[in-house]
């Protein structure tokens, strides 16, 4: 019997398979730290990350700042420098307590004599230490009330937390920032604006450089004095010298304790690339700085951007990359290549062929237009 399907035969090539599309809502915050063992973790909430971080903590800060703002991420990933150990003390010595560490998910816990001493503490959780203990962290009781936590493996993730009565103190870290933020970016590597919690000059030139060669933008504030009086060699100086347009700088009196760069970062990454000024925008949380004319003139003179009160309203001024150019127009042409390469690419994954011809360049084309008119309607182009 002859059926319909042997004379005519249909089929539908759907040509729909997706693209991922890059992030441009999400900022991350890199930072030395054991809280845990990945190289990053991604919070939705400040609720979440302050169950890993303590008040007061460099991380806690950064969070306060991202999550308290008009507009705030979806997510916020927090990167891990790594650390190969931290060194311990007793905060309260307390008769009859419980003291506890946990390594590497492991919990070590002990109950304190009726004659605690920070010494006899340490002794015992030493001991219990070394019959529950992971062997992937060594301990050292240092016989003066402290001990030593150390990696076994260099280099190796591990976590460490403690009860609320015992405090830790993270060792210095051997590890480069652009060496962690490239660990990070294998991790994840959905964010657009990456802040710190280093301040110090070598730090912020080593990450401005990385960030320069990446498709991201980077965010720092600090509070050295010369930056105001543009001193020899000061830091602003210094990056406005060396061109970088991926870097942004604020002036704060209080940069090193409340991170106002996240609470900017976090803000203005939130409407669509490209769309808004990052000039004159009110930051929640954030301080403003009664700075002279002379000041001013000198943190403007170097393109370093500054929070004041103008008018009777609290809002950042300058809004550019140390190199000058405006940040929201560096964050738009970011969007602009990685959307173009996503749309270009869907197109080539979901064709049998594009040929060299008119037709072929004409699918490119309208790929590319279409993208330039998503620009238009942004108010980027």
């Amino acid at each position: 019997m002859t059926v319909l399907t042997d004379i005519v035969q249909v089929q539908i090539s759907r040509e729909t398979q997706a693209v991922s599309r890059a992030a441009f809502n999400i900022p991350m915050f890199l930072a030395e730290l054991t809280a845990f063992a990945e190289r990053s973790r991604s919070y939705t909430s400040f609720a979440a990350l302050a169950e890993d971080f303590k008040s007061g903590s460099d991380v806690y800060e950064a969070g306060l700042r991202y999550f308290g703002q008009e507009l705030i991420p979806s997510t916020v990933v927090i990167g891990r420098k790594q650390v190969n150990s931290v060194t311990g003390s007793i905060g309260t010595v307390s008769n009859s307590s419980l003291y506890s560490i946990t390594v590497d998910g492991v919990l070590v816990s002990i109950t304190s004599s009726a004659s605690a001493t920070a010494t006899n503490i340490v002794t015992a959780l030493k001991a219990q230490y070394t019959s529950v203990g992971p062997a992937t962290v060594n301990m050292v009781d240092n016989l003066s009330g402290t001990f030593t936590l150390t990696v076994a493996a260099p280099g190796t993730g591990w976590s460490v937390a403690s009860s609320v009565n015992v405090l830790i103190v993270n060792g210095a870290s051997t590890e480069t920032w652009p060496d962690a933020i490239t660990a990070v970016e294998n991790s994840n590597n959905e964010w657009i604006v990456m802040n710190a919690s280093t301040h110090v000059k070598a730090d912020i030139l080593a990450i401005a450089e990385s960030i320069e060669a990446r498709e991201k933008i980077y965010g720092v504030s600090s509070s050295a004095a010369d930056i105001k009086t543009n001193g020899v060699g000061n830091l602003a100086k210094t990056l406005k010298d060396l061109g970088y347009q991926k870097t942004f700088l604020m002036w704060k009196g209080d940069a090193d304790e409340n991170y106002p760069e996240c609470a900017w970062s976090g803000f203005q990454i939130q409407p669509l690339p490209g769309s808004n000024t990052w000039a004159y925008k009110t930051l929640t949380g954030t301080s403003v700085d009664r700075l002279t004319g002379t000041e001013t003139t000198n943190l403007l003179a170097n393109n370093v951007n500054t929070y004041e009160e103008i008018g009777g309203v609290r809002a950042t001024t300058n809004g550019k990359m140390v190199g000058g150019e405006f940040i929201d127009v560096m964050v738009g042409v970011l969007w602009l290549t990685a959307r173009l390469r996503e749309r270009i690419w869907f197109r080539l994954v979901n064709s049998a062929k594009i040929a060299y011809t008119q037709t072929g360049v004409s699918i490119i084309e309208a790929e590319v237009r279409a993208q330039l008119n998503e620009g238009i309607r942004n108010n980027f182009l």
